[in-house]
């Protein structure tokens, strides 16, 4: 009887425990991916904000059309 419990007991504590590490492994997954969406998110924040400035002074300057050309790379994401 002795060797059931211990066997099941042993077994509970594995189980438990490859839940606990799938889910830290899952939660620090979900981490880098936020960074990395955070970090694409300020990169295209600085080419709108680049460009905008760009059609402003194109605006102020009264150049002719056509407007200037988006930044390379704006919203270029290889996911």
């Amino acid at each position: 009887m002795s060797e059931t419990l211990l066997v099941a007991v042993v077994g509970g504590v594995c189980s438990i425990g490859g839940a606990a590490l799938g889910l830290i492994a899952s939660t620090i997954k979900n981490q880098l991916e936020a960074h990395r969406l955070a970090a694409q998110m300020q990169e295209d924040n600085q080419l709108l904000w680049l460009w905008n400035r760009q059609l402003v002074d194109h605006i102020y300057k009264q150049d002719p059309p056509p407007p200037p050309n988006p930044p390379e790379g704006l919203f270029d994401h290889n996911d």
